[in-house]
């Protein structure tokens, strides 16, 4: 085996380059190191090669990807992880330190995010071959069954499982999903799962593939905003009622008080679409009048992210559909141009599977 291995290193710019000169990992005590499989390449990656912090702590440069898929290659004599070496895992992005006055959400270390190059071997996300695995990461098993690029959908769904078991969608029930990236289908085909009877998904006129394949997952019907009323439309479809439950999962600010006007009296309104801080006007009456239930979806919770891994296992996810275009590190340049959505076609994801 080569004692180096590649990566691609974000430089917080808006550049990139890939090296092949980072040392295959040691692991740390009471950790271990992973052979990355694959990883799942996610808009807010974007973000962050251009410098948008979006956790704090957040370093540049630095190894990205945080959707990781890979199997246990070594681990220290002491490490106490729950897996054995040739396991094929998921990485929870996050490993958890204790609660504190200073730390009440109990954030340690984020992989691909608050470990950068000076940290060590700098091998610290999934856009490298190889990466370190500190002690109290949390590993969860994955089926060898299906392919490793598909099981990268673990963490977008664990973090629509922890918004589900915060904001229920009940049997029988319409929602509309603002948003058709990769979150916005997920969410859509977990919502249908979970007993939605009307799932509605909403793009705009540059997302036709994105907006097929919502149909393929689940979604009952798609919404074209930029040629179609879309208050309007969801009124007609449900006799005035509107919906019972609007998640907003996209770039642009509009779609925030667009949720209010699409859910009923009572209505649900989850928020979970990252605007790099921009400033969003909303009239906050409607959710008063309206009695609304307003809610952030924020990331995924250890017991959100087994969840996610038992619907994955299980076989019962749609998976094939969500894969998208998958690149070697050869091809980062066509990668990340898909990615960012400047390439000459779409994809409804983008991910690096490593030979």
């Amino acid at each position: 085996m080569s004692s180096t291995c590649r990566g691609v290193v974000f430089n917080g710019d808006g550049t990139f380059q890939l090296r092949d000169d980072f040392p295959v990992p040691e692991p740390p005590p009471g950790g271990g190191v992973l052979k990355v499989e694959a990883v799942g390449m996610c808009g807010s990656d974007v973000a962050q090669l251009h410098g948008h912090q979006h956790v704090p702590g957040e370093k540049s440069p630095l190894v990205p990807g945080h959707e990781i898929v890979g199997r246990v290659h070594a681990l220290a004599d002491d490490a106490n992880l729950g897996v054995a070496v040739g396991d094929r895992v998921a990485v929870d992005l996050v490993v958890r330190a204790p609660v504190t006055e200073n730390n009440p959400f109990g954030l340690g270390e984020v992989y691909g995010y608050t470990m950068g190059l000076e940290d060590g071997h700098g091998l610290w996300g999934g856009y490298g071959e190889y990466m370190g695995v500190l002690p109290n990461t949390h590993l969860v098993k994955l089926t060898d069954d299906i392919d490793a690029a598909e099981l990268t959908l673990f963490e977008p769904l664990a973090n629509v499982c922890n918004w589900f078991s915060r904001m229920p969608v009940g049997e029988g029930e319409t929602v509309v999903v603002q948003g058709p990236g990769h979150m916005g289908l997920v969410y859509a085909a977990e919502a249908k799962r979970r007993g939605a009877e009307t799932v509605i998904v909403t793009g705009t006129g540059a997302d036709a593939l994105r907006l097929e394949v919502a149909r393929e997952v689940g979604a009952d019907v798609t919404v074209d905003v930029t040629a179609t009323d879309l208050v309007a439309f969801v009124a007609e479809i449900t006799g005035g009622a509107m919906a019972d439950m609007a998640v907003d999962l996209a770039d642009a600010t509009a779609t925030v008080p667009l949720c209010l006007s699409l859910v009923r009296q009572g209505g649900k309104v989850q928020l979970a679409g990252l605007k790099n801080l921009a400033p969003v006007e909303m009239i906050t009456d409607l959710i008063v009048l309206k009695g609304l239930t307003v809610q952030g979806g924020s990331g995924s919770t250890p017991s959100s992210m087994r969840e996610a891994v038992d619907i994955l296992n299980s076989g019962e996810f749609p998976t094939g559909p969500l894969l998208g275009e998958v690149f070697g590190l050869d091809q980062i340049d066509e990668a990340m141009a898909l990615l960012q959505r400047t390439a000459d076609h779409d994809a409804v994801r983008v991910g690096l599977r490593h030979s």
